[in-house]
């Protein structure tokens, strides 16, 4: 198919937009680039493909990378493209990963009056490391949650420990003001009596769906929040003492989020 110059300029712009594509074309023929993007993930080992929530796809041409099953529903994806080999008008595009983080989905949440007072035994560092909490639409949002671990001499080491860790929100629809709801973020380990060992600072991001604790505010409200804030208990090291636990809170303009969105949808 052959394209007129502009079109694929103002083709190649839109992309560069949603995608966060970057040009690498410099004059001497090199047409290739690189990009990231949050997506969706669908497949297996072998047939993974993935899409934006703009409705992108993206379709990896070096499957063999992903060499195991990346058990999340979302991922973070960091590639390079041809740019000879976008084609005006399709929503598909085949790129080389370089970089892919599967974003796990955290346990189940539920209402603050269910909230077990037990489940909590060890703090988090942070909820805003890199770029803060990211919505993948009006219910979905990526936190980065920065905790502690224990020092690990290997890779398999490490993931045997970060395995233990657990994280868990309960909305609380009345803990705030008419217009804000709270989610209070709490941190479970399998194995607390080693919380004094976790002095190691590690992040990554966790999915939540919100759609619940939004339904249970807007029946109670009559009305979607302006503002979530996210509610945790902050540490300066893995203990889970009074000494070392400060209440915390990271507010999230809700309403620019739905301004946003719904200005793409338009």
């Amino acid at each position: 198919m052959i394209m007129k110059k502009t079109g694929l300029a103002v083709f190649f712009a839109a992309l560069m937009s949603v995608l966060g594509l970057t040009s690498c074309l410099n004059g001497d023929g090199d047409t290739s680039g690189v990009g990231q993007a949050w997506v969706k993930v669908s497949g297996f080992p072998g047939f993974y493909t993935f899409t934006t929530a703009d409705g992108y796809t993206i379709n990896p041409t070096n499957q063999s990378v992903l060499t195991s099953e990346l058990g999340a529903d979302y991922a973070y994806l960091i590639y390079q493209y041809d740019e000879t080999s976008l084609v005006e008008g399709s929503k598909e595009m085949n790129v080389a990963l370089t970089g892919c983080m599967p974003i796990k989905t955290a346990n189940a949440y539920s209402s603050v009056e269910q909230m077990d007072s037990l489940y909590a035994n060890a703090p988090l560092s942070s909820v805003s490391e890199q770029t803060g909490p990211l919505f993948w639409d009006k219910e979905n949002v990526f936190i980065p949650i920065s905790y502690y671990i224990t020092q690990t001499s290997d890779d398999t080491a490490k993931n045997t420990e970060l395995n233990k860790h657990n994280f868990q929100i309960y909305y609380d629809v009345n803990g705030g003001s008419d217009t804000e709801l709270v989610l209070k973020l709490r941190h479970n380990v399998a194995d607390p009596d080693n919380n004094s060992k976790r002095l190691v600072s590690v992040w990554e991001y966790k999915h939540f769906n919100l759609a619940q604790a939004l339904n249970a505010f807007s029946m109670a409200k009559g009305r979607q929040p302006s503002t979530i804030s996210i509610e945790y208990e902050k540490g300066y090291s893995g203990d889970y003492t009074a000494g070392n636990i400060q209440l915390t809170k990271h507010s999230i303009d809700y309403q620019s989020i739905l301004d946003a969105l719904n200005s793409s949808q338009k």
